[in-house]
């Protein structure tokens, strides 16, 4: 006996909120799937015997996944209850769920790093995935798009990178809290005129690096959040820099040195910040850890 493959038959409007991060969660995991909108099809014919009543034929003509059957049902929350489409999967004995049953059983074992909004994008991603993959990371991450498109990239990483909206819309309380990776926010910045400087914590001021100034002003705040989440969960500032280095190909290697001697002197076409002399333990060696 061959059981059937897995197929999803997703009750929802196709105008709900969220429904569109759905269909691309649904097909980055290469989960077959079909739609109806809620009372507006009549699937009797299709769907007329239960998946365990059909006949399993092994042969190669007539494999299991041609057989058109939809193994579980998930019904997007509306208003008013479709009892129509319930009562449907009753009689044909196949299992239903709610769509954020159904979200939190694909999330239950994935550590979730929520996506803060509005977002800033290289290469295409959120800036926080960019960054995280660059790291070695991997992270699985669904977006919305510029254009206004759902894309999700999946990857053999530990986490999941979603936006905070479609979260809270589609995932229970309780696994939110529960699957949601818990960072300890201790790295901070401080923008300056020629650049921005990183620190490891608050207190005490740990100095990691110096960046430029983000090329669009009213990203910085965003994309300087992002760079602090990363310091958090342990990504190296080497390959930050790595990672944003396609922002700034046209800046040489001394336009950000940070200098830390009263009497030094101007090299060519450096531009360094000037720092005042200090006790050694407020500069951190970070390259030569």
């Amino acid at each position: 006996m061959v059981w059937p493959k897995r197929k999803i038959q997703l009750v929802a409007s196709s105008a709900a909120p969220g429904i569109d991060g759905v269909r691309a969660v649904l097909n980055g995991i290469q989960l077959e799937f079909s739609e109806v909108e809620p009372a507006t099809e009549d699937l009797s014919r299709e769907f007329s015997e239960s998946w365990f009543e059909k006949p399993f034929d092994c042969t190669p003509s007539s494999p299991p996944e041609e057989l058109g059957i939809a193994t579980e049902w998930v019904f997007w929350p509306e208003e008013k209850p479709d009892d129509f489409w319930r009562n449907k999967a009753l009689e044909l004995g196949v299992n239903q769920q709610s769509i954020q049953s159904f979200i939190h059983n694909i999330l239950d074992d994935e550590l979730i790093i929520p996506l803060s909004e509005p977002m800033v994008f290289l290469d295409g991603r959120p800036l926080l995935g960019h960054l995280l993959n660059g790291a070695g990371f991997e992270p699985t991450i669904l977006w919305l798009t510029t254009d206004g498109k759902w894309k999700f990239e999946r990857r053999q990483g530990l986490h999941w990178l979603i936006p905070e909206s479609w979260l809270a819309d589609l995932v229970e309380e309780n696994l939110l809290k529960r699957g949601t990776v818990q960072v300890e926010k201790k790295a901070t910045w401080v923008v300056r005129e020629t650049g921005i400087d990183f620190y490891r914590e608050q207190e005490g001021l740990k100095f990691i690096g110096q960046m430029p100034r983000w090329l669009e002003p009213t990203e910085e705040q965003i994309a300087c959040q992002d760079i602090a989440m990363c310091i958090d969960l342990g990504v190296s500032w080497l390959d930050i820099r790595l990672a944003l280095s396609p922002l700034w190909k046209s800046q040489i290697m001394t336009d950000n040195l940070r200098w830390n001697k009263d009497d030094f002197g101007w090299n060519a076409r450096a531009c360094g910040e000037k720092l005042p002399a200090g006790p050694p333990e407020y500069v951190e060696d970070w390259w030569a850890r």
